[in-house]
């Protein structure tokens, strides 16, 4: 095994894959480098990470997002963690999730060559068919927050859809499927994993909240019941600007995980997400200032072979751009912003943002780690929904 006494973390593929360990350091937000050995390579794999998100990747005469997705195949060896500072130029462009979910899509389709014997099918990482939707799990959890614990037994409904409730929950051990009702019955829109949390910072603002999924344990599940009046506490001290802002991101996976059920049944509105709107950030273009909307409003739209494909409309009070705090894999290296001609921002000062994000308590941080991912995720669902142009799927907006 790679041993050295100054590493953060080391082990055994077997035991934690490469999508665990994205998952992992991304989730605490780790700085430094990972090296992976495989003993069917005579080379030594490396992926540089900034923040918890990877910015370069080496294998052989691979670099950047090849490199990387060259490693999902790396299924046997051992891994090595250390801290560091890292100065490496940043040439991946993809989020977090977008790697993890493609990287996972690639190795279950054969696309990305295994080195060493193939594996067993696990729950959402590596090689074989997974049994549903990768799981999304969440980062090392925090029980500061924690009050008591549940057990809850193989499909037993946690949150109904529609129903009211105001408790969140983190998930200490087990999986948990987020569903929504269609007109063809129910529909798996994630799959959320260990550190994953259950619930909506929405809840926090307002009394007889409404659920908009229904959260189904899948097997035995050990919850977490997160202090309600210790988190409302909290958020009324933070910023107003803060508070928005974590609420235009619950905002987004909601609608989002709309898009999905949309999707799925035929309706598309891509003409009136854009309708007289114009580009303001271009997908790819590396903008890296935040926005606040203060007239008019906007849409977030990726761009793929399959053309445009709405994801979330913005109005006053929302923001766009590069949000450092809240990974969300969308504008501005996944989608673009299109705002109407009356469309008005204010610049956020993403310092002090930032600052606000460092003074939060882990379980905050931890929150905020987890719905970037579920929006990235969904996101990933919501473009795989999205009819491909010509073919019919249902009715049609």
């Amino acid at each position: 095994m790679i041993n050295n006494p100054t590493s953060a973390l080391s082990g055994d593929l077997q035991f934690l894959t490469l999508a665990d360990l994205l998952q992992l350091f991304g989730g605490n937000g780790s700085t430094g480098i990972l090296r992976i050995k495989s003993p069917h390579s005579a080379e030594i794999g490396v992926v540089y990470f900034d923040g918890g998100n990877p910015i370069e990747a080496l294998a052989g005469d691979a670099r950047g997002i090849d490199a990387l997705f060259l490693l999902f195949g790396w299924i046997e060896g051992e891994f090595e963690f250390r801290k560091e500072k890292v100065n490496t130029p940043k040439t991946i462009k993809k989020s977090r999730m977008e790697i993890i979910l493609d990287g996972l899509r690639m190795l279950d389709d054969n696309e990305i060559s295994q080195l060493g014997p193939a594996r067993a099918a696990q729950d959402g990482a590596g090689g074989g068919k997974p049994s549903g939707p990768p799981v999304i799990r969440g980062p090392l959890v925090d029980y500061m927050y924690v009050v008591d614990e549940e057990s809850i037994p193989d499909g037993q409904e946690l949150a109904v859809e529609g129903k009211h409730g105001g408790w969140i929950w983190v998930i200490l051990e087990g999986t948990i499927e987020i569903r929504r009702l269609t007109d063809n019955g129910h529909v798996t829109i994630l799959r959320v994993g260990d550190g994953s949390f259950v619930g909506s910072v929405k809840s926090l603002t307002m009394s007889g909240h409404k659920r908009s999924a229904t959260a189904v344990a899948c097997g035995k599940v050990q919850l977490g019941v997160l202090d309600s009046q210790r988190l409302n506490i909290d958020f009324t001290k933070l910023s107003e600007e803060f508070r928005q802002l974590l609420l235009s991101g619950d905002k987004r996976l909601r609608q989002i995980t709309d898009q999905v059920v949309a999707f799925k049944a035929g309706h598309l509105d891509t003409d009136a997400f854009l309708k007289g709107k114009k580009t303001v950030v271009q997908q790819g273009d590396g903008e890296n200032r935040l926005f606040r909307i203060t007239q008019g409003e906007a849409a977030v739209v990726r761009h793929t072979p399959k053309g445009y494909i709405p994801l979330v409309r913005l109005v006053t009070g929302d923001f766009f751009g590069h949000t450092p705090v809240l990974e969300f894999g969308h504008e501005p290296d996944s989608a673009s912003i299109f705002g109407s001609a009356d469309l008005k921002v204010s610049r956020i000062d993403i310092e002090a943002v930032q600052g606000e994000f460092e003074a939060l308590p882990p379980t905050w941080k931890n929150l905020m780690a987890s719905l970037g991912s579920c929006v990235a995720a969904t996101t990933q669902v919501a473009c795989s929904a999205f009819p491909v142009p010509g073919r019919k799927s249902g009715k049609s907006a």
